[in-house]
């Protein structure tokens, strides 16, 4: 019996979501067997070639998440599962937390030459920083470390390059189940790589708290709004969540040669969590 595959209860909560096959002659394949072997590929990091034969042919299952990822199929069940959590009381509307992590890309993750993907950045989030050639993943996740919003740079971007993208898309995508977006939190925590005066002004005009310490070289009196040590001290839980996320072997290494594909992983790991969740 292979690990990762989806609970019937998890299945229920996203199966009419999948849209029907083509009509082309050919059996169909079970999106519930192709869908436990994009996870499988998500958790071990393996080849897609090295798909077990029992999830099904490899390439039937690369294309399809190729598809889902392209044609919103992803970002569909990921939202239910997001506004389901957020009607149930699940998400924190007191504090949210951001990061970013650098991930090592592997050899075959270069060449994805020129896209006409107006979604796909023009260096597929490739670049080259202290770790090697690497990508950047920004997190934004709640104070419960559920996973909010994600954002892909080249590894050398600094962190601050990724809080407005990440709150911006919140604002877009993070809606209960009427489709409406939720307040803004109390707070936002935040480590000192993002420490600027121009984020506590935007954060504050957004009506939020900036929890972010200031540098050691700088008069803290100064700053609109004193740090709270207390909140602060919650942070650590967006590193937990970064953690957890990199436990994960295809996210923990870039092997995919387009942002777009890279972050369709990184859905596939908020599904999974979020699917954990919301079947208890």
């Amino acid at each position: 019996m292979l690990r990762h595959r989806l609970t019937d209860p998890q299945w229920e909560l996203v199966e009419d979501l999948f849209p029907p096959p083509a009509r082309t002659g050919r059996p169909r394949r079970d999106r519930r067997e192709i869908t436990d072997a994009i996870l499988w590929i998500l958790r071990t990091g393996a080849p897609w070639r090295d798909l077990p034969g029992e999830l099904g042919p490899w390439a039937t299952a690369w294309d399809l998440f190729d598809t889902w990822n392209d044609d919103g199929t992803l970002d569909a069940i990921l939202s239910r599962l997001r506004a389901a959590g957020i009607d149930v009381g699940l998400v924190d509307g007191e504090l949210w937390c951001i990061d970013g992590t650098v991930v090592r890309a592997a050899r075959c993750a270069a060449g994805g030459g020129k896209d006409d993907d107006p979604e796909e950045p023009a260096d597929h989030a490739l670049g080259r920083s202290r770790g090697g050639f690497s990508t950047k993943i920004h997190v934004l996740c709640d104070g419960h470390g559920h996973p909010l919003d994600f954002h892909l740079t080249a590894g050398q971007a600094h962190e601050t390059t990724g809080l407005v993208p990440l709150l911006e898309g919140a604002e877009e995508r993070v809606v209960d189940g009427d489709g409406d977006p939720i307040a803004w939190p109390v707070a936002l925590a935040g480590d000192k790589g993002y420490r600027a005066d121009w984020i506590d002004e935007y954060l504050i005009e957004l009506g939020i708290k900036p929890v972010i310490p200031s540098k050691e070289n700088e008069d803290r009196s100064a700053r609109p709004v004193e740090f709270d040590k207390e909140v602060y001290r919650r942070r650590s839980i967006v590193e937990n969540l970064i953690g957890w996320l990199k436990e994960c072997r295809r996210v923990f290494s870039r092997f995919e040669k387009t942002a777009k594909n890279f972050g369709g992983m990184i859905k596939m790991a908020f599904i999974q969590r979020y699917l954990r969740l919301c079947s208890g």
